[in-house]
């Protein structure tokens, strides 16, 4: 009965997280299309606010709950992202504006794809 109750727990907040998440990270896209151009200044703000609310949510889980390691795993996940994006900001643009530009456009069209 206890890893039932542990699994529809889980799968709760799992649902509840990802609905929330996904209409600030809509709301988010939104309004930094108004301040910028630049797709990744525009989706960055959004995974910076997925990485500390699954890291907030991941610190205060008990570790034997399974969303426990789901937000370990979504705050990782929204970690390696916002590397990547800062990596590409803050270095790949400053040096090679040509390669940044393809690098996104990829992204671009992977992201508006779906």
């Amino acid at each position: 009965m206890n890893s039932l109750f542990n699994i529809l727990l889980s799968a709760l907040i799992g649902v509840v997280y990802l609905k929330i998440m996904s209409l600030v990270f809509k709301k988010s896209v939104k309004y930094m299309k108004q301040k910028s151009r630049d797709f990744l200044v525009q989706i960055l703000p959004g995974w910076l606010l997925i990485m500390l609310s699954s890291g907030c949510i991941y610190w205060y889980a008990p570790p034997y709950l399974t969303y426990y390691y789901i937000m370990q795993t979504i705050m990782y996940t929204a970690m390696i992202i916002c590397l990547i994006a800062l990596f590409l900001l803050l270095v790949v643009k400053p040096i090679s504006i040509n390669k940044y530009n393809r690098i996104v456009l990829k992204i671009k069209k992977d992201y508006e794809s779906k």
